[in-house]
């Protein structure tokens, strides 16, 4: 029983599916619902029994929403006592409702329904963690995109990657050179004919790269607190020494520097070093203060998470790369653009490629473009309306965004792109320690399912195929690991159901939310944080500090 202060009619209602919604807030539905009760009132006395009435709401609600609700197993004692609550008559043995009260009666009703599914998760069997391992892979619908190199792209081993369960193979233009792309697609395509399977084909375009330039001798230290020069080189004597460092002239890394401001931070090697602008020289010269110190060596990666870069999306080789994969016969399926995915307009440059070389529609390449910076959240949907599929790129969105915002983003992603209808791939790290070791961990094999159960298309694998010891074991892993998440993602309360099969859809997520601020109050924090003392930690000196960093619990470890 609920009490009716518990139930907000008007605003659960909001949360019913709209086309649902429209349908039986009108007053043709509830002309419709009279009608179909009338066959009900066998005595004609205008009352019907709460059974009886709510047979006939389920026979007069649209059938797919209806046959949702027999699905989710909202009983008759649901809505017995829903209409007793709000009505005091209407149970067997009691009073029964008037035709007069029964436009209330339906969206109260309504509203019961959408309350108890947000309001009472399935009770799971712990048991059922001992079910034996899904085995039968016929079924996985997750797919296992396998990135391409020196470890997986010899004849043998592609004949291999397909047959333990690779379904999409990817080209990485990075490292597009020597003719392999040109060897290597060809046998793509006739050992997965000659397996019978369908195995995809996604190209990887670069993107813009910026780099710090080369380096005079050794590694230049840079230290906390220190100011620095930062700009083009001016020649090719100009290279990164004590008091500067320098970056080689392209158009992209021009474009960078032109747009840096003061007061914005440069992340180098992957975030391992930092600097800060304190001021702007010119568009080509800046100075910064190392906030976070380390060795820098030359031809490192540099991001600019808080800066819009005004170049073009695709580079003069991603041209290149585009018109190469776009001439394949037959095409590949799938065509990714790189960081440069800021806004829709970014891959417009790709259609206007596919325009100029009059590709028809029915061989055109799905256009994925990789999530990695945080300006992509704010134009997310400029980008999902040319878009055919999106990937998860945590590795750069990781450095751009930050570590700690990835999962939160992740799931933000997911649900937008499934709700536009996109294929997703989520990707990076997904099990990164199989390049060294033939079994995943315990977080990886997490991770995976995780991101199932967000509700992810595919996984991908990057140095683990392309250049690992274990290329065909993290295949199998992850092929593994997604099919055992699958086979029990239905007995789990899914926090946005699948809109062909939910009851309610949530309310359109804002996909910049994944923009927000790091929370760093750690006086808010609930989720308590346990260290194992040893060696590394149990020292006088070490004990205090763990303490100031945050442990709330020490482990004994007898």
């Amino acid at each position: 029983m609920y009490e009716l202060e518990d139930i907000n009619v008007a605003k659960l209602l909001q949360r019913l599916p709209r086309p649902v919604r429209t349908e039986v807030l009108a007053d043709a539905y509830m002309e419709k619902c009279w009608a179909i009760f009338k066959k009900y009132d066998t005595f004609g006395a205008e009352k019907l029994e709460g059974v009886k009435l709510w047979k006939a709401l389920l026979e007069a609600l649209p059938t797919g929403f209806s046959q949702a609700i027999l699905t989710n197993q909202y009983g008759w004692s649901l809505q017995q006592d829903s209409v007793f609550t709000y009505t005091k008559c209407g149970r067997d043995g009691e009073a029964a409702i008037s035709y007069i009260k029964f436009p209330d009666y339906v969206r109260f009703t309504l509203a019961m329904i959408v309350y108890k599914y947000n309001t009472n998760a399935r009770v799971l069997d712990c048991k059922m963690a001992l079910k034996p391992q899904e085995l039968d892979h016929s079924k996985r619908k997750t797919k296992v995109v396998a990135s391409l190199g020196p470890a997986s792209w010899s004849d043998e081993m592609l004949r291999k990657m397909i047959a333990v369960g690779t379904d999409i193979f990817r080209l990485n233009c990075s490292h597009r050179r020597g003719g392999d792309f040109e060897r290597v697609y060809p046998l793509i395509r006739k050992y997965s004919a000659m397996a019978g399977r369908r195995v995809e084909v996604l190209g990887d375009l670069q993107g813009p790269k910026f780099r710090v330039g080369e380096l005079a001798g050794d590694p230049v230290p840079l230290i906390e607190g220190e100011i620095f020069e930062f700009g083009i080189c001016k020649d090719d004597g100009d290279t990164i020494r004590p008091g500067r460092i320098t970056m080689k002239p392209t158009v992209e890394q021009k474009a960078l520097v032109r747009a840096a401001k003061v007061g914005i931070d440069l992340l180098i090697e992957d975030g391992l070093m930092k600097v800060n602008v304190v001021e702007k020289l010119s568009d080509t010269e800046l100075k910064v203060k190392v906030v976070r110190g380390g060795k820098l060596k030359a031809r490192k990666g540099v991001n600019v998470p808080d800066c819009e870069i005004d170049c073009a999306a695709l580079t003069a080789k991603d041209i290149e790369d585009a018109e190469y994969l776009l001439a394949l016969d037959p095409p590949c399926e799938y065509i990714c653009v790189s960081f440069a995915a800021q806004k829709g307009q970014d891959l417009q440059e790709l259609i206007d490629i596919m325009d100029r070389m009059r590709i028809p529609a029915e061989k055109r390449p799905k256009i994925c473009p990789k999530i990695e910076k945080p300006q992509a959240f704010t134009n997310i949907e400029g980008i999902i309306e040319k878009s055919q599929a999106l990937m998860v790129a945590r590795g750069d969105l990781g450095v751009e965004l930050g570590v700690y915002r990835v999962p939160f983003a992740q799931k933000l992603l997911i649900t937008r792109a499934k709700q536009a209808g996109l294929f997703v791939i989520t990707a990076t790290q997904m099990v990164e320690s199989m390049i060294e070791n033939p079994v995943p961990t315990r977080a990886e094999v997490s991770d995976l399912a995780n991101a199932v159960w967000d509700g992810t298309d595919a996984v991908m694998l990057s140095g683990e195929a392309a250049s690992g010891k274990y290329p065909l074991e993290a295949v199998m892993a992850e092929a593994s690991a997604v099919r055992e998440a699958e086979s029990v993602k239905h007995r789990l309360r899914r926090a946005c159901p699948p809109v062909e099969n939910a009851l309610v859809v949530p309310p359109r997520l804002h996909v910049d939310m994944g923009n927000k601020k790091l929370e760093t109050n750690d006086a808010l924090r609930k989720t308590k944080v346990v260290a194992s003392l040893g060696p590394a930690s149990w020292s006088e000196e070490m004990i205090p500090k763990m303490i100031l960093a945050g442990t709330d619990i020490f482990r004994l470890n007898c």
